[in-house]
C-alpha cells in the first residue's frame, strides 16, 4: 500500500513538467493563430506572458510579429507583461511596434510604462522615423521624448527619416524641433543621407531649415 502511495506521488510530481511543456507549444500556437480564447485560459492557469520562444522572442513581439492584433491585445492586458523586454536582437516591443506602424499598440505599450531609452541607443523613435510612422512619432513626441536622442553611433531620428526616404516623417520631426545640423560618426547630417537616398527636394528642404536656423538672430536678454 505504501509502495502505491509512493508511486502515485512520483508521478503527481512528474505531472507539471509534461503539463508546462504542453502549455509552452499551445501558448505559442495560440499567439500564432491569434486565439484570444486559449490565450487566456492559459494565462489564467498560470503561463507566464513573458515567456520567449525558442527563436529568443519574447510573446508580445512574436504576436506583433505574427499580426496577430487579438492575442497582442491580450497580453498588452496582463499586468505581469514587461513592456521593456527586448528580443534577442534588442528590439523591445515598443520598437517593434514603431517599426510595423501599430500606434494602437505603441499607445498601449506607453500607458503600460514602456521606456524609450535615451542617447548611446537605439529607441522606438528611431524605428519610427524610419518606418515612417506618423502617429507613432506623434504619441511619442507628446510623451516626451527627446527628439535628436543619439544611436551609438550619434545618428538622429531625423537623418533615419531621411536615410530610408520618409519624406512626411522627416517633415514632421522638423517641425517638432529636430536639429538638421547634426551629424553622426559616419559624417552625414540628414540632408546628406536624403541625397543619398534621391530624395533631393527633401534636402533642400532640410538644408534651408539649417542656414534658417544659422541665420537666425539671436535673441535679447530679457531684463527686469
Amino acid at each position: 500500500m505504501k509502495r502505491r502511495v509512493f508511486v502515485s506521488s512520483l508521478l503527481l510530481l512528474a505531472m507539471p513538467a509534461v503539463s508546462l511543456a504542453g502549455a509552452f507549444e499551445d501558448f505559442f500556437v495560440a499567439i500564432k493563430f491569434d486565439d484570444e480564447y486559449r490565450l487566456k485560459s492559459l494565462l489564467l492557469r498560470g503561463m507566464d506572458p513573458n515567456t520567449v520562444n525558442e527563436q529568443g522572442f519574447p510573446a508580445i513581439v512574436f504576436g506583433m510579429m505574427q499580426d496577430s492584433p487579438n492575442a497582442v491585445r491580450v497580453l498588452l492586458s496582463s499586468r505581469k507583461l514587461n513592456p521593456d523586454q527586448a528580443d534577442r536582437r534588442g528590439e523591445t516591443p515598443l520598437m517593434v511596434a514603431c517599426t510595423l506602424n501599430k500606434p494602437e499598440w505603441v499607445a498601449a505599450l506607453l500607458e503600460k510604462g514602456a521606456q524609450q531609452g535615451g542617447d548611446g541607443q537605439w529607441t522606438a523613435l528611431h524605428n519610427a522615423a524610419a518606418s515612417g510612422s506618423l502617429e507613432s512619432i506623434e504619441l511619442l513626441a507628446k510623451s516626451g521624448v527627446k527628439i535628436d536622442v543619439l544611436s551609438p553611433n550619434d545618428t538622429t531620428p531625423l537623418m533615419m527619416a531621411a536615410r530610408e526616404g520618409r519624406e512626411a516623417a522627416a517633415r514632421m520631426l522638423l517641425k517638432l524641433g529636430a536639429n538638421p545640423a547634426l551629424k553622426n560618426q559616419a559624417g552625414y547630417n540628414a540632408a546628406g543621407y536624403a541625397m543619398k537616398a534621391n530624395r533631393k527636394e527633401l534636402a533642400f528642404e532640410i538644408m534651408k531649415k539649417e542656414r534658417a536656423l544659422r541665420t537666425a538672430p539671436l535673441k535679447p536678454n530679457k531684463t527686469n
